[in-house]
């Protein structure tokens, strides 16, 4: 096997695996208008199925800006035997790290949101807040997706 190959490999497995996330994160996006059209048994089951997949997603988050450093390191190596010179994030790597902020936060609404409901207490606004800071991750997933297709023509 090539050591360009494996760069190519090395270089390709973030976005690859981010754009997998982001097309689940669009589809869990899509509960808010799909919620209102569902009722008793159908509308629990989908609840359920909502919240599990905000738990891998969120899950799955991590794991990927961590898939990122260990490329960024792994392509350090190939390049120049040294890990650690493509660590200091430019302006995709901060854009994911905002992103993958705003993703624990939106997950951590999403529980707090359940808690609330399965208590009793009043739950709308954090509901709310939930969806709306979905839709900024959402613009800045895209925005981070954008950077990083114009970062990776850099590096390619």
């Amino acid at each position: 096997m090539s050591v360009d190959f494996v760069r190519l490999a090395v270089i390709i497995s973030h976005p690859l695996a981010a754009l997998l996330l982001i097309w689940l994160f669009f589809r869990q996006k899509a509960w808010r208008g799909k919620s209102s059209l569902m009722r008793g048994e159908e509308r629990s089951t989908a609840l359920v199925e909502h919240e599990s997949m905000g738990d891998r997603i969120a899950i799955a988050s991590v794991s990927i800006v961590g898939l990122a450093f260990a490329s960024n390191a792994a392509r350090g190596i190939i390049d120049h035997g040294d890990a650690s010179i493509y660590m200091v994030p430019g302006l995709h790597g901060a854009t994911g790290l905002i992103g993958l902020s705003l993703m624990i936060y939106v997950w951590n609404l999403g529980r707090k949101t359940k808690s609330q409901k399965d208590s009793g207490e009043r739950f709308a606004r954090t509901k709310e807040v939930h969806g709306r800071i979905s839709d900024v991750v959402g613009v800045l997933a895209l925005l981070h997706a954008f950077l990083g297709f114009l970062y990776l023509l850099s590096i390619l």
